[in-house]
Order: C-alpha cells, then structure tokens, then sequence
C-alpha cells in the first residue's frame, strides 16, 4: 500500500535472467520462530535506474531455492511513480550469518493484462495495485495479488482486486475465483479503499494459498484508530483450483503514533504474511502517522488453530480470531538502522551454515523524490531464532 520512503547506500552489478521454481530447499518444512537476530541491511539509491526502469515500490518478496536468488514485485501504479509499467524484478542476495553485503539485480520482468498488454498507469481504470508475490511451490509459475481501488466522487473509481498467475515472461495464465465478499462497490459493505489484499503465502505442503487482507471489511468494523484495532481477514485458497476454502479473522493493531498536528493522516494495517507450517504463519504489521519519522512496524507470529471458519460469515461477530504473538517490534532496531521504512515484503532465504533458517523484509519506498528516513528501498536480512 502507498504510504512512507527514503534512502541511501550499497550494490550492484549485473548477471542473467533468474529462472522460476518453488522455494524447496529445508525450509519447505515446519519452522519455529522464537526471536529474530538482526544481521545487517542494504538500502538501494533512491530512484536507481536499472534495465530502463525505476527501481522502487518493493512491496514483495520471495526466495527461489532452484536459484538462490528472489523475485520482488513494483507497486507502481501512477506517472508520477516512474513511466514504467508493474513489474517483478529478480535478484541475488549476498549475505551469512555475519553480514549482509550487497544486492545485484539481475532482470526486469514486465507483468502482462490477460489481453497480453501492458497495465495502464492511474487514470485508466485497468490500473493494478501489485502489492505481495510468491513463487507457486508446484508450478513454478508466479503468483501476485493486486489491491484494487476504492474512491468515491463523481464518478466513483470502482476497481477490483484479484489474485492472477503468470509464467516467468510476465503473461497470464489464470486469475483465481474470489468470494463476493471482496467485490468493491459503492455500497456500504465489502473492502474499503486500500485495506484490501496486500500479503500472500503458499503453505509448505503446496495445498493452499493464503491471501491477507491489509484492513477491515466495512461490515467488519471501523478502521484502526487511536484507541482501537481492527479485524481484517486471512483467506485460505485451494491451490489447484483457485477456490477459497475458509477464512478466519485476524486481529490488527491501533495506530501506533500519534499523527502531527494531531488532525493528520495516520494508519494502521497487515501488510504481509510468510507460512511456517500449515497452520501457522507470520504477520508484518505497519502503522504510519504523519508528522513521525519512519513506520512503526512489527511482526507477530500466528496460529489458525482453534479460530472460527468465516468463510461464510456476513460479519465477524461472535467469530474466535487467530492467536498472535509478537516476535519484534521493529522500533527497538530503530537507532540501529538509522529509521524503519515502510516495510512490505517478507521471505525465507537460504538456510546459513550454522543451521538456521534466515528472513528477508523488504520496504516500499513509495518512489519518494527527496531522500528521508520514512521513504527508502530498505532491505533487512535476519537469522531465524528457533
């Protein structure tokens, strides 16, 4: 989702098309999570050009074992982000247990319409609003969510979400089925404007992907406040099919800062979700106020177990939510990191020598035209605690 940015050092040279393939490598089974140790960042120059594109609005990310290298997806929807259409790019990783020492980029990957065109910029109601991506662990294929748009005003912009596959040259293969509970209307129900799909996941045993929502429904409630959170919804699809299979509620936080001046805009929501097994998950959760530097961002880890099927549910009411624990407060790293950008994406990585598996968050810096230390391409690389 559109909202903080800014940047600084470290990178690249330049190498070949990555090819796609499922995460399969050890951490295709079960994973603990007790803590996190941080092992170092990269931050890509604002505005990096690479293959002709602007480098920015990184808001997925997911690791090729096949490869050893990642996809990352573009949130880039309007003229002022750059001219270039959505787009994944690859990319290799240098790092172990020690140190975290550079990213290469290595291709450019324009995502097609099913019609096999380019997507349109803002205006055009064609516009996609790619905000997670992921590595199908049976077909290879890559599979993205986009937003979608809801504002009204005469007239009413009125555009739906979906979950679309493409193969490794960006071109359609298949749209997945929604519910109707996720058609943006006019009315007062159904996804509110830029809460609606912004994380994604492939269970490890390749059955199911799992798709989160950022905010509430309308009919679920008031957005995240001040004073109060919110329940968005984590939806389970059938693989194969395509069809959701359930739904349970999940808990999302108050804003975590208040706005200056106190007026302002500030937000709150789940922006992406990572499988550990096939019940449980973990959550990144941003909020952003104006008027704060940076994001206060936090990851919590998940148990579906023993939540409430609401698949069918017109409302979350009465429903038993996800249990969430939290693993970081990203705040705490802060100083550290010299600002929390506004991250987006979340990866397994390779397993490093000692054992443990490792984590990769990756920030949307939101194209920013000055340099600061809310808006920027960061890049974080931990060691998995168990």
């Amino acid at each position: 989702m559109p909202s903080p940015r800014a940047l600084l050092c470290c990178l690249l040279p330049l190498a070949l098309l990555a090819g796609c393939g499922g995460s399969d490598d050890g951490n295709s089974t079960e994973i603990s999570v007790s803590s996190l140790r941080l092992i170092g960042q990269q931050l890509l120059p604002r505005r990096m050009e690479f293959q002709g594109t602007v480098v920015g609005g990184l808001s997925g990310i997911d690791y090729d074992a096949k490869s050893d290298s990642y996809v990352l997806i573009s949130d880039d929807r309007t003229t002022t982000d750059s001219p270039n259409a959505p787009r994944l790019y690859t990319a290799k990783l240098s790092f172990d247990a020690s140190q975290f020492s550079g990213v290469q980029l290595l291709s450019t990957i324009k995502l097609k319409q099913p019609d096999g065109s380019d997507y349109p910029k803002v205006p055009d109601l064609k516009v996609a609003d790619p905000e997670a991506v992921r590595i199908d662990p049976v077909s290879g294929m890559y599979v993205w969510v986009s937003e979608g748009e809801r504002t009204l005003g005469t007239p009413n912009r009125l555009i739906q979400p979906f979950i679309r596959e493409v193969n490794a040259q960006g071109q359609h293969q298949r749209d997945y089925q929604l519910p109707a509970m996720f058609q943006i209307s006019a009315d007062n129900s159904g996804p509110r404007g830029n809460a609606v799909f912004e994380g994604l996941a492939f269970t490890p045993d390749g059955r199911s992907a799992v798709v989160l929502m950022e905010g509430p429904l309308i009919q679920d409630g008031a957005a995240p406040s001040l004073t109060a959170g919110a329940q968005s919804r984590i939806t389970m699809f059938d693989r194969a099919s395509g069809q959701a299979t359930a739904q349970y509620a999940y808990p999302v936080e108050k804003v975590q800062a208040t706005p200056v001046p106190a007026t302002s805009f500030s937000v709150s929501g789940a922006t992406e979700i990572l499988a550990l097994s096939a019940t449980r998950f973990l959550v990144l959760e941003r909020s952003f106020s104006v008027g704060v530097v940076g994001n206060q961002v936090r990851l919590y880890e998940i148990d579906i177990s023993g939540a409430s099927n609401v698949l069918n549910n017109a409302t979350l009411q009465g429903a038993a939510a996800v249990k969430k624990r939290l693993v970081l407060d990203f705040e705490t790293l802060k100083a550290q990191l010299g600002g929390i950008a506004n991250l987006e994406g979340l990866s397994l990585g390779p397993k490093l020598a000692n054992g443990r598996s490792s984590l990769v968050v990756v920030a949307d810096d939101n194209f920013p035209t000055a340099d600061s230390a809310t808006d920027r391409n960061q890049i974080l690389v931990f060691e998995i605690q168990p």
